[in-house]
């Protein structure tokens, strides 16, 4: 008796999961984002802003400052209901994300030799890109290591 109520709990099991995938209402909270194509939110800040800084570390990489205005970094929020004037920021390097930011500092290593392009969005908590009068606010900066 004890072995067909453990198959059947594992069938159950299987066809709940499968379900998910076969409807598309996988849960995304615990996957890379990196790829997936968000909104944008437009936020009723006026003055959100944010200033990218990059400087050559004096052993390995990059340390990059982001100023901003208007914004919290609020990681413990991520994945969660958007409230204007906080999330997190996305980081790209030469149009690749690098990843996410939880601070205005961020040390990034491995830096090739020569010119790179630094780019950093604002976001809120469930992704999508801050914008103001439908402009992305982001900075980006030119950089030679």
């Amino acid at each position: 008796m004890k072995t067909i109520l453990y198959l059947l709990l594992i069938l159950f099991i299987l066809s709940c999961s499968n379900s998910d995938i076969d409807n598309n209402t996988m849960d995304h909270s615990n996957m890379d984002h990196s790829n997936m194509d968000h909104s944008n939110f437009e936020t009723a800040l006026h003055n959100m802003s944010v200033e990218i800084i990059v400087s050559k570390d004096a052993v390995s990489g990059v340390n990059i400052e982001l100023i901003t205005n208007d914004f919290s970094f609020s990681p413990k929020n991520v994945n969660t209901k958007d409230i204007d004037g906080e999330g997190h920021a996305h980081l790209y390097i030469d149009d690749q994300k690098w990843g996410r930011v939880y601070s205005n500092f961020i040390h990034v290593g491995n830096i090739s030799d020569g010119k790179h392009i630094f780019k950093i969005t604002l976001n809120t908590n469930s992704h999508n890109e801050y914008t103001h009068h439908n402009s992305p606010i982001q900075d980006e900066i030119k950089f030679e290591y």
